[in-house]
């Protein structure tokens, strides 16, 4: 009974050491996969208003989106205000709400939404544009 407690003992040290000294490779899949606001690609559709955006526009927009600066997660997202940018991914559909303070993101995945809160000087400012 004592060598069936060894073995244990031995593999479960071994699942440690792996899990402890994962590759940076894997660590940055498995994060990618939980990660609230992630790096689009230009692979995406861009719309406002129901009209797809041109590609500069879209390059803009989805640049400024990767480059803006995470503030807060909503548990009880807000009431939206304006015209949103539509997003389309492969898996994800975001809509953004741009106001003179921050940027509200809605996040639609699979039967879920995530309400989360950005900083966005180039995207807060053309809310005074538009």
């Amino acid at each position: 009974m004592s060598w069936v407690f060894i073995v244990i003992l031995i593999v479960a040290s071994l699942f440690k050491i792996l899990a402890a000294s994962a590759p940076s490779a894997v660590v940055d899949k498995v994060g990618k996969r939980f990660q609230l606001h992630p790096s689009l690609s230009y692979d995406v559709s861009v719309k406002k208003d129901g009209e797809v955006l041109s590609d500069e526009e879209k390059q803009r927009l989805v640049d400024a989106f990767n480059a803006s600066n995470f503030l807060e997660k909503y548990y009880y997202p807000p009431a939206p205000e304006g015209t949103p940018y539509e997003i389309e991914t492969i898996n994800e559909r975001y809509y953004l709400y741009p106001y003179g303070d921050r940027v509200d993101v809605f996040k639609y995945k699979k039967k879920k939404v995530y309400a989360y809160s950005l900083r966005s000087e180039s995207m807060q400012r053309k809310v005074h544009t538009d």
